[in-house]
């Protein structure tokens, strides 16, 4: 059941930012605590505290408002709890900021804001170009209450608050600061502020002029001028005369495109090498051909939503870089064999009919007050021994509700009840043609059994090397055979035709690669930097810091 929202206070108001304070990204997000909800709840605590994201290269680490914190009381369900937040908070130049300190002032100022004692924890990352923060606030306060947290506050009062402390912190934004942000927008293959600038000089035919642009104050023009020439190497604009530019249309979607691609790149070459640039998106908007392929690798498609990713490589060549919900993606092995194609998600639930028939009922409002009375007095728990209780079927309902309200297809009321259309059914069949959803199915295929007799044939030694050669002329790089010592990357290989299991090590500063034997540790070592050595033995041992493995 929803809580009263008596207890929720209301929005506070926070001064807007002056011009030259520090900026501040905020991104918010808030999960349902369903037994789905719970489960992403935990995965997406482990991939917070994943490898290689602090400063040092080592492991996240939760930390709370102060030393007395205990991550795994954290970790702990709590009752009563409906939904988290999830924020992910990058202050500008936060490679100077102690970002613990930085979290903790930030969090007591949004605990007065809300008036509440909020219990929440802290991830610092700093495995991107902008070192940010991930911080997790529970559904409930330290009172017991239930938390919500006012949509204006979230989106946008809350990022001034950041930006007062970072300023605090860092001091205002000096004119140079403006001036060497504006440089490097120029160059960059995404949309940026300059873009922005550039559609304000853009006449209705798509013509943007000199003189137009040298009118623009201080620097503004020139950097506009020095962007063009970037958008003419993408191909997204033209020269058309002397002083003469056309940009063409669609340019912005185009750049956001470009955008998406390089953020791609930067999460695959560290998992597959040169390799990534063959990978595609796997479109999940169109009805698509059922592939199969191998799983080469996977990884976080987004930090703020814990969706993942797999990296599958078909035995055509065909390589695709596949978002997947967290709890798919976790159970994938790399070197899986998997199948996936996109279908059809169909709009019209069994909840929905049933909302729609209890407001056809009660003059077009469903009251899950009422409902869960109703199922109460009919004795459902006794008959239904196993199965969801009234309370736990009326929750499912409204979760249902706040998803159907996202698309104006349901009216929340003050009291909690709910305004149903008459049409809901009628409507949700017509979204089926107009608005289709479309689901990737994703399921585990056999790899055919190798023949024996060809393995015992078939020397390791051999395969190894003619797997090196072949993946030289892929890689453009030396293959090293005898990897005695050796320092680089490891990503995965395809599969031998053996069915033997190897790994690339790869050098890329400078230009050479060698093939090992798969180590079993090879999971938690994709990715990472490794150094090959012989220990005194003579056996093939692998080095990721102070760490020695076989």
């Amino acid at each position: 059941m929803r809580a009263n929202r008596s207890n929720q206070p209301g929005r506070v108001a926070v001064r807007e930012p002056r011009a030259l304070s520090r900026r501040c990204v905020v991104r918010a997000r808030y999960v349902p605590m369903t037994t789905r909800g719970l489960k992403a709840a935990k995965l997406h605590l482990a991939y917070l505290e994943r490898d290689g994201v602090e400063r040092d290269g080592s492991r996240g680490l939760l930390y709370g408002a102060d030393e007395t914190f205990a991550r795994e009381v954290f970790r702990e369900p709590l009752a009563k709890e409906q939904r988290q937040f999830r924020f992910i908070v990058s202050p500008e130049d936060g490679d100077r900021l102690d970002l613990k300190d930085f979290t903790r002032e930030f969090m007591q100022r949004v605990e007065k804001d809300t008036g509440r004692s909020l219990i929440w924890a802290a991830v610092n990352h700093h495995n991107t170009d902008n070192p940010h923060v991930h911080i997790v606030i529970r559904g409930v306060d330290r009172d017991g209450e239930d938390v919500r947290i006012d949509g204006r506050y979230i989106g946008q009062e809350m990022r001034w608050r950041a930006q007062e402390v970072l300023t605090r912190e860092l001091g205002p934004r000096l004119e140079i600061d403006l001036s060497r942000e504006r440089t490097l927008d120029i160059d960059r293959h995404r949309l940026t502020e300059i873009d922005r600038v550039l559609g304000e000089h853009e006449s209705g035919e798509g013509i943007v002029r000199l003189q137009s642009l040298l009118s623009a104050p201080g620097p503004e023009g020139r950097n506009c001028i020095a962007r063009l020439q970037t958008l003419e190497g993408l191909q997204l604009a033209q020269q058309e005369g002397s002083g003469v530019w056309r940009l063409l249309d669609g340019r912005q979607e185009n750049l956001v495109a470009i955008g998406e691609r390089e953020e791609m790149l930067q999460r695959l070459v560290p998992l597959v090498g040169r390799d990534a640039i063959r990978y595609q998106v796997f479109d999940q908007r169109l009805a698509s051909p059922v592939i199969e392929g191998v799983v080469m690798a996977k990884g976080l498609d987004d930090e703020l939503t814990g969706r993942m990713f797999a990296a599958v490589k078909t035995d055509t060549g065909r390589a695709y870089y596949v978002p997947l919900a967290p709890e798919i993606a976790d159970s994938l092995q790399i070197g899986e064999a998997v199948r996936l194609g996109v279908g059809v998600q169909q709009w019209l639930k069994p909840a929905d009919r049933i909302i729609a028939r209890f407001a056809q009922e009660n003059d077009g409002i469903y009251d899950p007050t009422r409902h869960q009375r109703g199922l109460e007095n009919l004795g459902w728990q006794d008959q239904n021994a196993g199965q969801p209780s009234p309370a736990e079927r009326v929750e499912a309902n409204v979760r249902r509700l706040e998803r159907l309200a996202r698309y104006y297809l349901a009216t929340e009321l003050p009291d909690g009840r709910w305004q149903i259309p008459g049409d809901l059914l009628a409507q949700l069949k017509a979204r089926e043609k107009s608005h289709p959803q479309h689901r990737v199915h994703f399921e585990r295929v056999a790899v055919p059994q190798r023949d024996a007799a060809l393995e015992q044939e078939r020397d390791p030694a051999q395969e190894r090397a003619d797997l090196g050669q072949r993946f030289a002329k892929e890689l453009g790089m030396a293959y090293v055979d005898d990897p005695r010592t050796f320092t680089g990357r490891m990503v995965p290989c395809t599969p031998s035709p053996s069915g033997l299991e190897y790994v690339q090590i790869v050098d890329e500063r400078n230009q050479r690669f060698t093939v090992i034997a798969r180590p079993p540790e090879a999971d938690r070592l994709i990715g990472r930097v490794v150094s090959l050595s012989l220990d005194r033995e003579q056996r093939l041992a692998i080095r990721l810091g102070h760490e020695l493995s076989r």
